[in-house]
């Protein structure tokens, strides 16, 4: 970088950290983003306004013919660009420029590889307070795959989760105007930092969502008790699942049942969260879960891991990835139906709101 003066310009901080934070899984980017330096535009060259721009020169190859002398204003005056939205033909005016060469002012900006995005991650971990908490995210991100562990590790901790986003949109921004400056730019404006919402009170959420389960699977044939297990009969402000078992006779029917764990599962995920219908025989034996597709059966999925696919339709047995101990099975903290019961140390909500309304 030379030592003239900065260039003010007013940047859009939202497409720059969106351009950023691309991520590159497969070696190569599917798009390329430019900052137009003179006015503070950024455009995508990606295969959609690629595809505008060359319908826009074969159309000035038929009115005008082939030729190197093609300008900005005679791209203007075609009917295809005239019929884009003003969005599309900002997009495509910046990508004709690159397209006869007219680079001066463009900047192609980079993106954030996955060196540097380890690197954030590492340094968040360092700000963690909680010591197993931080000896978890370190082992993770120490493991295989390790955006993706600690990601895993992140996803039962909500609080921290949220000041991991924060934190990454911090090293984001600090990495965006490091690159402004190199590249001779000083924005006029700042970046606008909103204050995320305050986060639901999961609990109450996955309770209701227990109590409408319960009260479809009580109607099926074969249900003969309906319990809650897991980390919601604990105090732990954001349990990561709702840990159902089911235990039901050897007639009992799983596609419905299966159908239930599947919406439940999808009413909690947008809260993070997620859920599991756990099965037992009514001598006390672990039969598996309740199949999380909606198909089953042999073949339909090569990802399925159950021992046994589709001998008992809708029964996922994963023994090697999942068991229930013999007490668990036999006496677990909160009975829902049909006669409500919880154990001492099942925290008030629980027994307030499901115990009470498994009565109803």
């Amino acid at each position: 970088m030379s030592d003239s003066p900065l260039r003010k310009l007013e940047v859009n901080w939202s497409d720059l950290e969106t351009a950023f934070s691309q991520t590159d899984d497969f070696g190569f980017f599917e798009q390329q983003s430019y900052l137009n330096t003179k006015n503070g535009d950024i455009i995508v060259l990606d295969d959609y306004i690629t595809g505008l721009v060359d319908g826009i020169f074969d159309e000035l190859a038929d009115a005008v013919g082939d030729g190197e002398d093609w300008t900005i204003d005679d791209v203007t005056n075609t009917d295809s660009f005239k019929m884009l939205s003003e969005t599309e033909q900002k997009q495509v005016l910046g990508a004709s420029e690159l397209q006869f060469g007219d680079v001066d002012h463009y900047e192609s900006i980079p993106h954030i590889d996955s060196h540097e995005s380890f690197r954030f991650m590492e340094r968040f971990i360092e700000t963690v307070d909680d010591q197993r908490l931080r000896k978890r995210l370190g082992e993770a991100i120490s493991e295989r795959k390790p955006f993706r562990r600690f990601r895993d590790v992140l996803a039962g901790e909500r609080r921290v989760q949220r000041a991991w986003h924060a934190f990454e949109t911090e090293c984001v921004h600090e990495t965006i105007l490091e690159w402004l400056h190199s590249v001779g730019v000083e924005p006029k404006n700042q970046r606008q930092t909103v204050d995320p919402p305050p986060l639901p009170e999961l609990r109450p959420i996955m309770l209701s969502e227990t109590q409408w389960f319960v009260e479809h699977a009580r109607k099926i044939a074969g249900v003969q008790k309906i319990a809650l297990i897991g980390s919601l009969t604990t105090s732990k402000e954001f349990p990561k699942d709702v840990d159902l078992l089911v235990t039901v006779s050897d007639d009992c029917e799983f596609t419905t049942l299966a159908e239930l764990g599947r919406k439940l599962a999808g009413h909690l995920i947008q809260h993070q969260a997620g859920a599991d219908v756990f099965l037992a025989d009514v001598h006390g034996k672990y039969l598996g879960r309740t199949c999380p597709w909606r198909q089953c059966g042999p073949g339909y999925r090569r990802s399925c891991d159950a021992d046994h696919c589709g001998r008992r339709p809708y029964l996922h047995d994963d023994f090697s990835s999942v068991r229930l101990k013999p007490d668990v099975i036999a006496q677990p903290p909160v009975v829902l139906w049909p006669k409500p019961w919880a154990s001492d140390d099942v925290p008030a909500d629980v027994r307030d709101w499901l115990v009470n309304l498994s009565t109803d």
